[in-house]
């Protein structure tokens, strides 16, 4: 039964207002899934069991892991890939096991998909396979092809996998690549989490900016992601639907790469004034930073990529999802972010976060003049000496003055 079907057996039997229709429209449609759908979650960590449907089972354990992927796959009709390494962490600086997990793995988990006849399968990439270290305005799908050097491990093993993907997609096991920039939402801990816990500890006073001006980029939502993956698996669903597809899936709105987090700072009781970091020292931070990590063993606070993405602008077009998958993403899930992390109550150590907020100021831009200073002198120095000794020959060549 269909949902304009289930609304209309409720408009016949009951006088039901459009808010409690729609409520018992979800509710219906819930409670009627488990006799049409199963889901299978297969992830190396286990989320709450409270969050879980009874529909939904989970298995603990790797897409790299043949023998488990072979029994989960029978009977299974669409496969939803997200697993990745790399854009992020130790591995970032690890060629070999972005290529095995990225690349490689995504061509065994087809081809066992292939054999166990599952017809539909969703890739979810990244927006770095196209990035290049240049700005990307407007971005169509299909104006920017993959480029022949790329950024990084990461960017390379989603290049190869996407591309495999793409490939491997035809008339009986349909495709689709969906890409996603800088995930983001309530409980998402790789940027929103880490975000929230830099505002709180009081030393997100400043941002970068390359030549003076703030890049600007447009972030996919949770929400939108999940639209993004349900539309995609219901239009391979047609026989003459598009596939073999890449679609760009992110939020309408455009956004500063730092002040789209101001509201939440504002939010959390910390002031708005910024200083303002050059770009190309706020890279060679990030890049210190993943050296450093590496030779330790630790996760680096930010990489490379993730550096030069919040200074180098990309945007893009959405227009192919909007009108080939019917996308049509949601409100930018700020407020929401809002509304869960800043609801409890603010504890004595937030306040002395912001108590000390302006001498942490005051210490950051001494260090970045101590850096810079050092730094402009070595640079210069040179050229001055040069020009000092340029003019004292002219002037004993050209006025005959011995000096």
């Amino acid at each position: 039964m269909t949902r304009g079907e289930i609304r209309l057996e409720m408009e016949q039997e009951l006088k039901m207002s459009e808010n409690e229709i729609s409520q018992k429209i979800d509710g219906e449609i819930e409670n009627r899934i488990p006799d049409r759908i199963q889901l299978i979650l297969l992830d190396l960590i286990e989320p709450p069991r409270d969050m879980l449907k009874h529909y939904c089972a989970f298995v603990k354990g790797s897409f790299a892991d043949n023998f488990i992927i072979r029994a989960l796959l029978d009977d299974v009709d669409t496969v939803f890939h997200l697993a990745a390494v790399g854009m992020t962490g130790q591995h970032a600086r690890d060629r070999s096991t972005c290529m095995e997990v990225n690349s490689t793995g995504t061509m065994h988990l087809i081809n066992t998909c292939k054999s166990k006849n599952v017809k539909r399968f969703i890739y979810t990439s990244s927006v770095g396979v196209i990035f290049t270290g240049k700005p990307l305005i407007d971005a169509k799908e299909s104006d920017i092809p993959y480029p022949q050097d790329w950024y990084n491990y990461y960017c390379e093993s989603k290049c190869h996998g996407e591309r495999i993907v793409r490939e491997a997609s035809n008339g009986t096991f349909k495709t689709t690549v969906l890409r996603f920039n800088g995930i983001y939402g309530v409980g998402e801990k790789r940027v929103t989490e880490r975000a929230l816990d830099f505002i709180k500890s009081g030393w997100w006073i400043a941002m970068a900016k390359s030549g003076g001006v703030e890049a600007m980029t447009q972030l996919s939502s949770v929400d939108n992601c999940v639209q993004g993956l349900i539309k995609a698996e219901l239009a391979l669903r047609h026989s003459d639907s598009e596939h073999g597809q890449a679609y760009h899936i992110m939020d309408r709105e455009q956004c500063g790469t730092f002040s789209f987090w101001a509201p939440l700072n504002r939010a959390l009781g910390y002031p708005d004034n910024m200083i303002v970091i050059p770009g190309f020292l706020f890279r060679k931070a990030a890049f210190w930073a993943e050296i450093i990590a590496d030779y330790f063993k630790f996760d680096p606070f930010i990489s490379v990529l993730e550096a030069d993405l919040l200074l180098i602008s990309t945007t893009f077009s959405i227009a192919r999802a909007q009108r080939e998958l019917d996308y049509d993403p949601y409100p930018s899930a700020m407020p929401e972010i809002i509304d869960f992390y800043t609801g409890s109550r603010t504890d004595s150590k937030e306040k002395s976060h912001r108590k000390w907020n302006f001498w942490k100021k005051i210490c950051l831009s001494i260090a970045i003049v101590l850096i810079v200073l050092p730094i402009l002198y070595f640079l210069i120095y040179p050229f001055l000496l040069i020009f000092l000794y340029l003019n004292i020959w002219i002037l004993s060549v050209f006025l005959g003055v011995n000096l």
